[in-house]
């Protein structure tokens, strides 16, 4: 292969890898968000369980 040749190979495998870290990026800021709105929902059940145990 040439170097021409070697630059072309090179440069598309870096797009592909930018592309794919972009798009795994994305993803963990979805399942982040996903995280959060778990733990707020938790937290939301345990004041709800604590205003039971006070009205009982």
């Amino acid at each position: 292969m040439d170097s021409a040749t070697l630059r072309s190979e090179f440069e598309g495998q870096l797009k592909d890898a930018e592309a794919k870290i972009a798009q795994a990026e994305e993803q963990l800021t979805k399942l982040k968000e996903y995280k959060i709105k778990l733990v707020g929902g938790l937290e939301t059940l345990d004041l709800l369980s604590k205003e039971e145990t006070k009205e009982e």
